[in-house]
């Protein structure tokens, strides 16, 4: 790289929190990164022509170029790949798949929407070229990695990305910068009527040499930016329905690929699923690196969970809960709001509020509320309005979700508590978010 006769750069160390340098690492009021020490940021600083003074902030997690006064910024994860910017009022999320989310405050609230591929395509190139101008000008080796981003090497690693992974189609919020391994493909139960994550792929278990490959080449791909991972979650849908041999398996391959991650390892888990193993085999597990477990209820109310045809009852899942906690592994919870419209509103708060708070349920737990959006052409919307089902409207939603949690019990806390000792975390989780 060559320094450019403006450059003026100026390093030097600050202490500084991740949340405090890049709040976008903060999805629906829950951090998906925690760390117990704060992070030193080296601060390089240029002027460019056309742009004005541009600082980049250097750490070990990511790399930030703020524009002015600290707008337009762009974030790029260690390996130099744009994954975050703010421009004109608009927050940006770039995926490994090149999609890019834009967020904006609209008068009735968060707006959002996917560009085009070809706007996606554009933009990330854009922001690329931008950021070669400042790392060409600053000539600095910390920031190297940020150049020969091309739009043929962003292409080329698009395509890369889609090779290793099956669609990564969600995740829970607090893990969307987790290192996914997909030790398995769909879900194994995939009968839900309003979901259509996976309808693209039947459900199978790798094969060890499969897996072997597949850590390989997460770990090629990902390269220095593995270093953003803190946290390993077990995809797809429902990894852990496999039996105990496997799973120690993978856990013994994970350990010999060194690609554990320091936050632990997280999961889906159907309810009816959970009493396959003892109490025991999730401790082992928990032993293992299992922090958290994530379990779709979507309601307590079974006459709802029958018209979604989610199989089991609620006091199956307060069951899987308690199975869950006897072995010391973290829970959390997802209900849907919304689901079942009018029809089902009354008896889907009154029973789910009931479920919950049978549930043990503390520290490290996390309550999701989920509002739902009907997919066209699901079985949902086919169902719904053949039982003439009237949806709810948002603020009919918003009004669902308060009184659910105004009918929990103390032992779960809210957004302004969540720092109480011993209280389960209270968060939503919004599918349109949804970035990795």
């Amino acid at each position: 790289m060559r320094a450019g006769p403006i450059a003026k750069s100026i390093a030097r160390q600050r202490d500084c929190s991740l949340l405090a340098c890049w709040p976008a690492l903060v999805y629906n009021g829950l951090t998906c990164l925690s760390f117990g020490r704060v992070m030193a940021t080296e601060i390089l600083e240029c002027t460019l022509p056309g742009a004005g003074p541009v600082a980049v902030r250097v750490r070990p997690m990511a790399i930030n170029i703020l524009v002015g006064n600290e707008q337009p910024s762009y974030s790029f994860d260690p390996a130099g790949r744009l994954i975050g910017a703010f421009e004109d009022g608009c927050n940006y999320r770039r995926a490994l798949d090149g999609r890019v989310l834009r967020k904006w405050a609209g008068p009735d609230g968060r707006r959002r929407q996917w560009l085009s591929a070809e706007e996606s395509s554009a933009f990330a190139a854009r922001v690329h070229t931008f950021a070669q101008e400042v790392a060409d000008t600053l000539g600095d080796a910390r920031v190297e990695v940020l150049c020969g981003w091309t739009a043929e090497r962003l292409a080329a690693d698009v395509a890369w990305f889609s090779r290793i992974y099956r669609p990564v189609s969600i995740l829970p919020p607090d893990q969307y910068l987790a290192l996914v391994i997909q030790a398995t493909e769909g879900c194994s139960y995939n009968r839900c009527t309003f979901c259509d994550f996976y309808r693209d792929r039947p459900f199978r278990i790798k094969s060890p040499a499969e897996l072997r490959a597949h850590i390989e080449e997460v770990q090629a791909f990902f390269g220095a930016a593995l270093g953003l991972r803190k946290s390993l979650f077990l995809a797809d849908a429902n990894a852990l329905v496999a039996p105990m041999p496997r799973i120690r398996a993978w856990l013994d391959q994970i350990d010999e690929a060194g690609v554990r991650r320091p936050g632990g390892i997280f999961s889906f888990i159907d309810a009816f699923d959970v009493g396959r193993k003892s109490a025991a085999e999730w401790a082992e597990l928990g032993s293992r690196g299992l922090r958290r477990v994530y379990i779709g209820m979507e309601s307590g109310d079974d006459a709802l969970l029958r018209f979604l045809a989610k199989p089991g009852t609620a006091n199956d899942v307060v069951d899987a809960v308690r199975t869950l906690k006897a072995g010391n592994v973290a829970v959390s919870v997802i209900i849907m709001t919304g689901a079942g419209g009018q029809q089902y509103a009354e008896s889907h708060v009154a029973n789910t509020v009931a479920a919950l708070n049978a549930m043990p349920l503390g520290e490290g737990d996390i309550i999701y509320f989920s509002p739902f959006f009907e997919q066209p052409g699901s079985a949902y919307a086919g169902l719904a309005a053949s039982a003439g089902i009237t949806p709810l409207s948002p603020d009919q939603v918003a009004m669902q979700e308060a009184a659910l949690r105004a009918g929990l019990s103390t032992g779960a806390s809210g957004q302004a508590e969540q720092s109480r000792k011993g209280a389960a975390q209270i968060s939503r989780y919004d599918i349109r978010e949804f970035v990795y």
